[in-house]
């Protein structure tokens, strides 16, 4: 075994190229391996753990208490099913007023806040609170608030007024696992609660809520499952693009770690006779390329662990920061122990057969092979290309990959996989940056005015206005959110979609109608033709959703003007009836306006506060969801590109080595040093070209399986259209990247081919 040691040592040390090259792929492979295998064991633990220690309700029941008395609502709690219940508590929806004063701007946002009647004892049987900072509501005028806001000062102390005139002390900042409430207020506090809320741990999570709330008048009800999903979304999102990466990744290592240890085999087979002359046994000439691979093997692996880690940690905390709920603090253990025994496993099996094969050549032949050139079907294509009027070193490039047909078809395959990573990469980030402009109406709203206060201004006619929309945005609260619902509708035609695109259903067609999002049916547990139920300003209004269309955000839901008008409050002026005429005079919140093709938004904009009119571009900052999927997007793909140009990078120095004795007699019948590198590149540019067309349909197919998991775990369902990014050109471009890929992967080892001397190559001639 000593033997076996000291001669994969030497190996190692005399082959630093090719123990780099398998350092560098191995480090990205398990890096991403890590990094996918990571996320999607932190992103679901944490909340799983934090679910159990907290006792959280497996279902969440809101009942008319106008219809059913507490006593009646807690003898639920003995239905069949139910293992532990809490409550009833008292409920109530209080408005947060608008800040008149622009220079004290309130604590909390305007709009719906949901708060329950709660001590936050810790020994609950469901729901247990846990309070974050501060102490709990024990007596009146104090309240403690959720972490559904983000706070940019400590507002324990800090006062919150509500519309109806009363204000409370901020004494706490409490946590629901289960997102029960907003805010929680001592017992006997509501003076008007319009609901009981129960919460239930039972038998069958899964169970559906009728199974409790049959014969009692439940006015909403939500399964955990809907917290979870919303904790975990943001992580378990990426993890399909992460997994796609990752297989991929492993799959170029295979490729390159079997071209590596082949390319070793062919290239020393007399230092295979040599050991075997001093007498090393088929097993341990085995052995000894096993171990040359293991060592480079180990330490890439070893680093690409600690990378995967530092990568999947800042991804999980900065994800971590929108969850309500503690977040890992690093990738488990076993997850590091499966990635590095799975991957080295992965490189033993790879080198096994070309290692094997060393093993078994007889010592003669190894010693007297050398690196001659082996005859054959390389040297009849060789002929046919030179019959051909293609320059000559061109025709000898285009022989030069059949001299090795298993070679090729591993640099090729790698390619394939690049030009793949690159196709799925640009598809993924054209869809996603698609359905961003679709949610969000980049393409339909250049320029927002705000209207508040009556104000009136006139923009149809102006130079460079293409359409004006008028509308008015309102927080209302809907039962199974734990934070305000945006209701906004659009004056004049009601058929009018404004721009967005639809998934299912139908747009609306007249009052008491509403058009979601994908995610706010989740969240709501809701189907379309189902009935939500809104509350702002004390009053009520019941919409039938129509259909789901791509709405930025899970927490918006579009309307008819009359069905908004029906929630204003009493104190505001009622606007005017709509008019297809000219937006003048009207009071409402917002004008959308779009502009005509090749008008500058910042001319446009300067041009309306000029005139004094306040307007802002529509266009919106990334969000930090969007940056760490983009980036990694990128990080990956050039990582996984970059391996694929190591492993044509390999086999041009193979191929180098291979025949360095053909262009040392090259270069003495007068090849010159550019006619030469001619030679090497076309030979990698035409496995480009192949590799190119393989990869290009490879792409197209993970973007077409991979996108739609990734929008499934976020509750969302892509139309057809944003799945069809890809026109010819850029399928052009995809194959055009694995010529790129093969060049720049050639260029450096084609450079010292070109520069090899002659008589350094032929003096054993």
């Amino acid at each position: 075994m000593r033997a076996v040691w000291q001669a994969a040592r030497f190996a190692v040390r005399r082959r630093k190229l090719q123990t780099s090259l398998i350092t560098l792929v191995l480090l990205v492979s398990t890096g991403t391996v890590v990094l996918a295998l990571g996320l999607l064991a932190t992103v679901d633990g944490p909340y799983d753990k934090a679910f159990a220690r907290q006792r959280g309700a497996h279902l969440m029941v809101s009942y008319d208490p106008a219809k059913a008395t507490a006593a009646q609502v807690a003898a639920s709690a003995s239905r069949p099913g139910v293992t532990a219940a809490g409550g009833p508590y008292r409920s109530q929806v209080m408005d947060v007023p608008e800040e008149t004063d622009a220079a004290r701007p309130g604590l909390l946002p305007p709009g719906p806040l949901a708060v329950t009647e709660r001590t936050g004892r810790a020994g609950d049987p469901v729901d247990r609170l846990a309070l974050r900072s501060g102490r709990w509501a024990t007596g009146p005028g104090e309240i403690v608030l959720g972490t559904f806001a983000r706070f940019p000062f400590d507002p324990v102390g800090k006062k919150v007024s509500f519309a109806d005139g009363r204000t409370f002390t901020v004494v706490g900042i409490g946590r629901s696992i289960t997102r029960s409430s907003q805010a929680w207020v001592a017992p006997g506090q509501l003076t008007a609660p319009d609901g009981l809320q129960m919460l239930y741990r039972l038998a069958d999570p899964a169970a559906p809520a009728g199974t409790v709330t049959a014969g009692l008048p439940a006015t909403a009800s939500q399964s955990y499952l809907v917290s979870r999903q919303q904790a975990t979304e943001a992580g378990t999102t990426i993890i399909p693009f992460l997994i796609a990466f990752g297989v991929a990744g492993l799959i170029v290592a295979v490729l390159i770690i079997g071209n590596v240890v082949s390319g070793a085999v062919v290239s020393g087979f007399r230092h295979i006779g040599v050991l075997k002359s001093i007498g090393f046994t088929p097993a341990q000439v085995t052995g000894v390329y096993l171990v040359m691979i293991a060592i480079p093997g180990v330490l890439g692996s070893l680093v690409g662990i600690a990378a995967g880690n530092v990568l999947a940690g800042t991804v999980t905390t900065t994800l971590g920061d929108s969850f309500d709920l503690p977040t890992a603090s690093g990738v488990s253990p076993s997850v590091d122990v499966l990635a590095f025994t799975g991957v080295l496993a992965v490189v033993v099996v790879t080198a096994l057969v070309p290692a094997v094969r060393a093993g078994r050549i007889p010592t003669a032949i190894a010693v007297s092979a050398g690196a001659a050139t082996r005859r054959g079907r390389a040297l009849r294509v060789q002929r046919a290309l030179g019959r051909t009027r293609l320059p000559r070193p061109v025709s000898l490039g285009l022989g030069l990959p059949f001299a090795r047909p298993g070679r090729t078809a591993l640099t090729v395959t790698a390619v394939a996989f690049g030009v793949a990573a690159v196709t799925f990469a640009y598809g993924l980030n054209r869809s996603v940056s698609a359905y961003l402009a679709d949610a969000e109406l980049t393409e339909t709203v250049q320029v927002i005015v705000p209207l508040e206060g009556g104000r009136q201004v006139s923009l149809d006619g102006r130079p460079g206005t293409a359409k004006v929309a008028v509308t008015r945005f309102k927080q209302v609260h809907v039962p199974g959110f734990d934070r305000p619902v945006q209701f906004k509708a659009y004056q004049g035609t009601v058929t009018d979609r404004h721009g967005y695109r639809m998934v299912h259903g139908r747009w609306l067609r007249g009052p008491g109608e509403a058009v979601v999002g994908d995610p706010f049916l989740k969240t709501g547990g809701k189907k379309i033709g189902d009935t939500v139920v809104v509350t702002a300003d004390g009053r009520k209004a019941s919409l039938r959703i129509v259909g789901t269309a791509l709405v930025d955000g899970g927490d918006t839901v579009l309307t008819d003007w009359a069905s908004l008008t029906s929630l204003a409050d009493r104190e505001k002026p009622a606007p005017p009836k709509a008019s297809s005429g000219p937006h003048t005079g009207m009071v409402t919140s917002l004008a959308e306006v779009t502009l005509t093709p090749g008008t500058s938004v910042k001319e446009y904009v300067a041009a309306l506060r000029a005139d004094g009119i306040p307007a802002d571009a529509a266009a919106e900052g990334i969000e930090s969801g969007q940056v760490i999927l983009l980036g990694l997007l990128t990080l990956l793909t050039l990582g996984l590109t970059t391996v694929a140009g190591l492993g044509v990078f390999n086999t041009v120095v193979l191929n180098t080595h291979d025949r360095a004795r053909d262009f040392g007699v090259l270069k003495s019948l007068g090849a010159t040093p550019g006619q030469v590198l001619t030679l090497v590149l076309a030979s990698m540019a035409v496995l480009g070209l192949v590799g190119g067309l393989i990869g290009l349909p490879l792409g197209l197919a993970a973007h077409h399986v991979v996108l739609p998991a990734m929008a499934g775990t976020g509750g969302l369902t892509l139309p057809y259209g944003l799945m069809e990014t890809f026109p010819w050109p850029l399928m052009l471009v995809s194959v055009l990247a694995g010529v790129a890929i093969a060049l720049l992967g050639a260029l450096i080892p084609a450079g010292r081919a070109s520069r090899i001397r002659t008589a350094a190559v032929l003096h054993s001639e």
